[in-house]
């Protein structure tokens, strides 16, 4: 995973440390017996020359004074004195991640279709590959990183999770109201509903918003969690409904895009007395 800066540390034979936080959504004991179960940990610790700890909940660990036992999320460190073995254990350990949650999706009518919870995963680990660089300094909790991209399907199958490509990317948390129903279906609704004429008449009449999004920022906007009947949770997602920003241009058009969409986010709270989930 390619961080927001090159870790380049000097290879110099050092003991090197670097960690790896899984969501919480994924922590549980049954994804670390994925990840590290059945001497798997010992194949990847002899195959890129490191040692590999998971702790935090959903572990088993139960030494309390390994690092990050107390955490709320699975926690993984590597330590080896090969930067680039770290860099590759690291990756091999996020393809799994990828797989398990490929395998543990029901399957969409349209096999193009990334698991609706991919997104958030891919998020969630670059945030986490470009904390743990030395050489970052901005640790920002909701910043615009650069990723893994969640499509297209064919290259994060098992057989062929090699892809390199990349796009910039960032999510954003739908409010709930009271009855704990996720509000999302607004950030895709028509142009015409909540324009400017002005803008709305250099728009395909009738336009979407994910056509706006596109258009005005270059960027894809996916809101996933939302489309059930009667606003039923997805059965497809492992995660909390959320919105996933991409860009394949800039970190700004990402960032642009998302203050329009936190702005929508703030007048639909207004309106109808919903909060912004955290």
């Amino acid at each position: 995973m390619s961080n927001e800066v090159a870790d380049d540390a000097m290879d110099d034979g050092s003991m090197q440390t670097r960690h790896m936080e899984i969501p919480e959504w994924l922590s549980t004991l049954e994804v670390t017996k994925y990840l590290v179960g059945g001497g798997r940990k010992e194949e990847l610790e002899s195959e890129y020359e490191c040692t590999i700890q998971v702790t935090g909940e959903g572990s088993g660990t139960k030494d309390p004074n390994a690092p990050g036992n107390d955490l709320p999320y699975l926690y993984v460190t590597m330590q080896g004195t090969d930067i680039r073995q770290l860099g590759r254990a690291r990756r091999a350990i996020e393809d799994a991640l990828i797989d398990y949650v490929i395998e543990n999706t029901p399957e969409s009518d349209d096999p193009r279709s990334a698991p609706p919870s991919l997104g958030r995963l891919l998020y969630c680990l670059a945030l986490s590959a470009a904390n743990s660089s030395p050489k970052t300094k901005d640790h920002s909790e909701h910043r615009t990183v650069l990723a893994r991209a969640h499509y297209p399907m064919s290259t994060l199958k098992r057989q062929g999770n090699k892809t390199t490509k990349k796009v910039w990317m960032n999510v954003v948390e739908l409010p709930v109201d009271e009855n704990g129903n996720y509000h999302g279906r607004f950030l895709a609704g028509r142009i015409a509903q909540m324009m400017s004429c002005s803008y709305r008449a250099n728009q395909t009449r009738g336009g979407s918003l994910f056509q706006f999004y596109r258009e005005r920022y270059n960027c894809q906007v996916n809101v996933y969690g939302v489309w059930g009947e009667d606003g039923a949770d997805d059965p497809r997602l492992l995660c909390d409904p959320y919105v996933l920003i991409t860009c394949e241009e800039s970190k700004q058009q990402v960032d642009k895009c998302i203050q329009f969409i936190s702005h929508r986010i703030q007048e639909h709270e207004e309106k109808y007395g919903v909060e912004h989930h955290e």
